[in-house]
């Protein structure tokens, strides 16, 4: 493997590879950290986990609870979708795979396409396969906390609870919440990064931009889209 690599890489490859790990690791661990309880939250992730907590203490307080489980279903019937998706890109692509040359042919008969050889055209496919394998993994995982906080939600106690019993509650399901949501998330964002990785079949330079494009889409998203300044606005008019 080291030796095919030497034989049909690039500088511009590697680097743009690099590129798109380092970004995706950096912005993973901006998106992905839960703060504790008393640190204030910085971005949309964070202001969600401290929602889901008051979500968990008002839910105990209500005698009936459909309306929770209803919620909690929905999440867990959208990671099941995506996991289903993550599945049949899967599948595609191994097809794409099974039958490269004919896919190499065609991807080379565009102009605007930099020439390869069909051992690098296999790499990237594998790639990709490789992105979307991280995926399913990462929304299965999801599923399973989702079900884990259903099992909590079932297991809340009733009202009226004593403080510390509920705000014990409320923490608890609050985080498998908040980490069920940050593997949804971390399979969200290897759709995002598949889509840049798509530009390194025209071009190496093309994928890192790609990839820069999408970091910088899902930082305006974190930090400063609509629906981030409506929750901000939000969470400082009800606990600050």
């Amino acid at each position: 493997m080291p030796d095919i690599l030497l034989q049909h890489w690039t500088w511009p490859d590697g680097l743009a590879l690099l590129w798109m790990l380092l970004l995706w690791f950096v912005y993973g661990r901006f998106a992905d950290f839960l703060p504790p309880d008393d640190v204030a939250p910085r971005n949309l992730n964070q202001m969600m986990h401290h929602l889901r907590r008051s979500w968990m203490r008002r839910m105990i307080d209500r005698h009936d609870r459909i309306v929770d489980s209803g919620l909690t279903g929905h999440s867990v019937n959208s990671t099941t979708f995506f996991a289903s998706t993550s599945m049949l890109i899967i599948a595609g692509l191994l097809g794409v795979l099974g039958n490269a040359a004919a896919a190499h042919a065609v991807i080379q008969s565009f102009g605007f396409v930099m020439r390869a050889d069909i051992v690098m055209f296999e790499i990237k496919v594998l790639g990709l396969v490789i992105l979307f394998i991280v995926a399913f993994y990462k929304f299965t995982w999801a599923l399973r906390q989702f079900n884990f906080a259903c099992t909590l939600i079932g297991a809340a106690p009733l009202a009226p609870a004593e403080p510390a019993t509920r705000d014990r509650f409320a923490d608890h399901a609050a985080r498998v919440m908040s980490l069920a949501v940050v593997s949804f998330n971390g399979g969200i964002r290897a759709f995002y990064f598949a889509m840049a990785w798509l530009g390194w079949f025209i071009h190496p330079v093309l994928f890192a931009m790609a990839t820069g494009i999408v970091v910088l889409v899902l930082l305006k998203r974190q930090l400063k889209s609509r629906s981030q300044q409506s929750v901000a606005e939000y969470y400082d008019a009800s606990w600050r």
